[in-house]
């Protein structure tokens, strides 16, 4: 981890309202995002007994995966559609609805757009493939988990993501 040192820890980020990423700083939530990619490194490499950041349920068990890896790259096959893809995902918004709303600051896209690209991205590392039903699921202790043919992304995960984009050329 760098010598910054953020004023919201990346645990208590995950688990308070989104809204709370809103009042931070722009380097304060680019400082949380390595955080939460360098943390989920670790976490893949070797058991722990701490709750992982990305867990995916396996027939042996939850496993903690990385994070995505390359934002920019399935930013740029989103919007071109270049690439085929090996997963139909399904927005379920029975109890959580993504905003459609664009927001300049990032890049233009809506949470929900952002929301679908991070799916992809992390699916596609994942190598899961199929229908994969993508669920809003906030103030979890998790960045995303794979249970059972089901995303669940928390949209502090998509927030923070998000502020990746912003200084990005």
């Amino acid at each position: 981890m760098s010598a910054f040192s953020p004023s919201l820890s990346l645990e208590k980020a995950l688990v308070s309202p989104v809204e709370i990423l809103e009042y931070e700083a722009l380097s304060t939530r680019q400082a949380l995002w390595e955080e939460l990619l360098g943390q989920a490194r670790e976490q893949a490499q070797g058991p722990s007994h701490v709750q992982p950041l990305f867990p995916l349920l396996m027939p042996e068990g939850f496993v903690a995966a990385e994070g995505p890896l390359e934002l920019a790259h399935c930013l740029n096959v989103e919007l071109s559609k270049e690439e085929p893809l090996e997963v139909v995902l399904k927005v379920d918004e029975r109890r959580e609805r993504w905003s459609d709303i664009p927001r300049e600051e990032w890049r233009g896209l809506s949470e929900r757009e952002l929301a679908h690209c991070l799916a992809l991205s992390l699916l596609a590392q994942w190598q899961m493939k199929g229908e994969v039903h993508v669920q809003k699921v906030p103030r979890s202790p998790y960045a995303a988990a794979y249970i059972e043919g089901s995303l669940r992304l928390n949209p502090a995960f998509v927030s923070l993501a998000a502020a990746s984009l912003e200084s990005a050329p």
